[in-house]
Parts: C-alpha cells; sequence; structure tokens
C-alpha cells in the first residue's frame, strides 16, 4: 500500500543534532537518529495504550517489507492483540527451536556415544577399558552410525554397521554390539530415543544377521605340551614373555598379572601374590574377593627377570623383598609408558611369533587338539585339566587356585576358606611339571631344538 514516503526520501533521510521521524502514514514512521541510524518503528494502540513497536532498521528492512509488517501488526492490534508480545512469543518459540535442533545435531550416536564412555568411565575397574571401547567404535560402528541422530539409529542401520566384524571377528562383533546397545539404552535413559533398543542380537537375528560360529572354548594347549612350550618361551625376549610365564605359572588371568604390581607381593612366610578384589574378573554376584597366590619358586625367578629387565638391571629371587619394597607401587609388567600396564595383545603377540617360527610345511606347533593356535588364556585349562589328570582329589584346591566362584550361593556363604595351605604344594607342583623335561609325542618333529 502506497504512503506518504518513497524510497529515494528514506534513502536521502540525513542525520541531525536531534532524532528526528518521517510518517508513511497508517501509523509506520521511520526514525532518524543522531549517529544516521534509520529505524521503522509502528505505532499501534493496545487495549487502549498507544505503543511503539520496533520493526527493524533501514536498509536491512525494506520500505515494502516495513509496510508488510505494519499491516500485520496493526491486524493483530486490530483483532485486540498486542503485536509486540506475539513476535516475542514467536521468537521464543524460534528460538527453543533452533536450541532443539542444535541439541539434535549434538546428539549424533558418535556424540552420545563419547559422552556414555565419559559418564561410565570412573566405574570401570581398568583405566584402559574407555579407549578400547572409543577405538572399537571408532573402527566399527561410528562409520555408519556416528553422524547419524540417535534418535534415529534403527536395526537396518545396526545390521549395516555389524556386517564385516561380524562376519569377520565374531568375539569382536559381539562385544561391538553390545556396547552399541549399552550406548542406545543411555539414550533411551535421557530421553533422545525411544526405548526400542535395535542392537538386541536376537532381534537382529531374526532381521538378518548371520549366525556365527560361538560356544567355543579358549583353544588351549594339552598339558603335556606346557613344559615344552615353556622352553621354547625362555628364548622369547621383552616384558610380555615374563608376563606370559607368570601367566602360565600360576594360572591366573592375563589382565590380573599385566596390572599386578609389586605392593601386591608379601614375603611374610609363603611368598604370596594378592589379587585385589576390584581387579579380579567381574562376577554376577556381588562383591569380589582379594585373591591369594602362592608364589613357586619358578614364578618368583620369573618376577625377578622381570624387574632386572623393566629396570635395567640385575636382580635374583632372593633379592625381590628388597627390591619390591623399594619398587612400592610400580607395575610389574608395565608398557613402553611406565605408568600403564602391558596390553592383553603383547602376551598374545608372543604367541603368535612363537607359533609363526616354523617351517612352512608345518602346522602352529602350540595350537589346540582342534587345529587353532593356543591363546594366553587357555593355560588355565590346561592347568584344570592336569589337576584332574594328575591328582584329582585336589579338584576343590584348583578351583580356588582358579578363582572360580561356588555356583550355590548358600553353600558359598557358609564356605569361606580359600585353601590356601592346600593350594601351596599344588601349586609348587605344577611349577616343578611346567620346568620338567619336555615329553615327546609320535610324529613330533623337532623345531628349533625343541619338539613341535
Amino acid at each position: 500500500m502506497a504512503g506518504n514516503l518513497d524510497a529515494k526520501t528514506v534513502e536521502a533521510a540525513k542525520k541531525r543534532e536531534n532524532t528526528y521521524r518521517l510518517s508513511d502514514g497508517g501509523g509506520l514512521l521511520l526514525e532518524v537518529r543522531p549517529t544516521g541510524a534509520r529505524v521503522w518503528l509502528c505505532r499501534v494502540t493496545v487495549h487502549g495504550r498507544r505503543r511503539d513497536m520496533g520493526l527493524g532498521g533501514y536498509p536491512a528492512v525494506t520500505l515494502k517489507e516495513a509496510r508488510e509488517k505494519a499491516a500485520a501488526a496493526r491486524k493483530i492490534a486490530t483483532d485486540g492483540g498486542d503485536p509486540v508480545a506475539e513476535r516475542e512469543r514467536l521468537e521464543r518459540e524460534r528460538a527453543a527451536q533452533r536450541k532443539a535442533t542444535a541439541e539434535a545435531e549434538m546428539r549424533t550416536f558418535k556424540n552420545v556415544a563419547l559422552k556414555f564412555i565419559k559418564a561410565e568411565a570412573p566405574s570401570w575397574r581398568s583405566e584402559r577399558t574407555a579407549p578400547m571401547w572409543e577405538a572399537s567404535l571408532e573402527r566399527w560402528a561410528f562409520p555408519e552410525l556416528g553422524a547419524l541422530p540417535v534418535a534415529e539409529v534403527d536395526r537396518p542401520a545396526v545390521l549395516r554397521a555389524m556386517g564385516e566384524v561380524w562376519r569377520t571377528r565374531p568375539a569382536t562383533g559381539r562385544k561391538v554390539v553390545r556396547r552399541i546397545g549399552a550406548i542406545l539404552r543411555y539414550a533411551a535413559a535421557h530421553g533422545w530415543r525411544a526405548n526400542d533398543n535395535p542392537a538386541d542380537v536376537r532381534m537382529l537375528r531374526h532381521a538378518g544377521l548371520p549366525g556365527v560360529p560361538g560356544g567355543r572354548k579358549q583353544p588351549s594347549l594339552h598339558w603335556r605340551r606346557v613344559p615344552a612350550f615353556l622352553a621354547r618361551l625362555d628364548t622369547m625376549p621383552g616384558l610380555g614373555a615374563l608376563a606370559l610365564r607368570l601367566v602360565v605359572l600360576t594360572a591366573l588371568r592375563s589382565g590380573e598379572v599385566r596390572n599386578a604390581r609389586w605392593s601386591w607381593i608379601s614375603f611374610d612366610g609363603v611368598p604370596t601374590l594378592t589379587v585385589p578384589g576390584e581387579v579380579m574378573k567381574a562376577k554376577k554376584t556381588g562383591e569380589v574377593q582379594a585373591h591369594r597366590v602362592p608364589l613357586s619358586g619358578a614364578a618368583l625367578e620369573a618376577l625377578a627377570r622381570a624387574y632386572a629387565l623393566a629396570n635395567g638391571t640385575i636382580a635374583s629371587a632372593a633379592e625381590l623383598p628388597k627390591l619390591a619394597a623399594l619398587a612400592r607401587d610400580a607395575l610389574i609388567f608395565p608398557s613402553a609408558k611406565r605408568t600403564t600396564p602391558l596390553s592383553d595383545m603383547a602376551l598374545s603377540a608372543v604367541m603368535r611369533r612363537m607359533n609363526a617360527d616354523r617351517p612352512e610345511d608345518m602346522p602352529a606347533p602350540w595350537r589346540d587338539a582342534d587345529g587353532r593356535e593356543a591363546v594366553p588364556h587357555g593355560f588355565r585349562a590346561a592347568f584344570s585339566t592336569w589337576v584332574d589328570d594328575t591328582r584329582p582329589a585336589e579338584r576343590e584346591a584348583a578351583e580356588k587356585a582358579l578363582a572360580h566362584e561356588v555356583a550355590n550361593k548358600v553353600s558359598a556363604a557358609y564356605r569361606r576358606s580359600d585353601l590356601f595351605d592346600r593350594r601351596q604344594p599344588l601349586m609348587r607342583d605344577w611349577a616343578e611339571y611346567c620346568g620338567s623335561v619336555p615329553e615327546r609325542s609320535v610324529g613330533e618333529r623337532v623345531v628349533n631344538g625343541l619338539f613341535a
């Protein structure tokens, strides 16, 4: 609608010493300020009171746009509303929408995953757990899911993400899908997505996730092959080889050995390594008790060699009480960083190198009965089977040595002895057997001076 002003008049309006206004009619005003700024105002009557409503500055708001805004404001006032309050309401809504959009963009699967890891990390026993989560998700989940809003992660997306790792690395695939599920449950708990978890393996199987071989036990070396293995292991350099030796001699889990500190060892009476409860493998049933491990002479020798290698010095088993006191809470098997333990892969890598060191026409020498290459955890099975085959009366002591829980909760509540006195000769006998002359089976060949 034409008014009193035109584009040339507006453009030509010059600043003066005092503010002045030019009227376009219909309540539309151009206010010219001493600074030279030109601002559009609309004069309306709201509930009997006159109000001047700002419409924006010129030239950002043209004369035509100012007239349209003024007409809209007059319409609201004529209908009994308040155009200023209405504009504020719209601005609040737009701000809320912008905030919601920004938050939605921040709530991608990757951002929520990192937030989840940060929130949960303080409750995890090992400081290495968080980096392991991040690394596995970065490699297998984020390429497909990372940029998706967490609310939009659905079953087809999880299937696409899991395809390769599920087929090629089943064990890793299971871990990754469990981690995706935990992150999505965290998002649902915060109201960022529906409480429908598309990372449910059973549902994924129905939706097309292929079946993979599962349920097989960790590949282990037969106990009759352990002396030959340790003789070969003695030629392998590095702390990883010594940590693996202690795993074999103590029947501990790899993580319990890798995280061991000198302060855990007591030399009062029987030399004993005490693994704190928080380091033991997590159980479904409440708190986990500390686990005492009697140390054989062979285990002490391995510890002395580890001290010497880690500290660049000479050490003997007889000196260990003094050396352990000096080392205090230092790691027995530190990584190159010194402040973190060896990784689990360090021990596995030792075994892979041992299996790789063979003629091409020979199978891996250190393998399970089904041909799979043995792994560090399998030596617990070797120890357990040795007990069954050679001293079955010590089955109960062996279960304590392996730190297995009593399945019956009522029985466990009353049977509180760790059978430490019975385990001392058992672990001594196991260490003596491990250090005995390797047996040779029919059909074995000699590799690097050892039967394989």
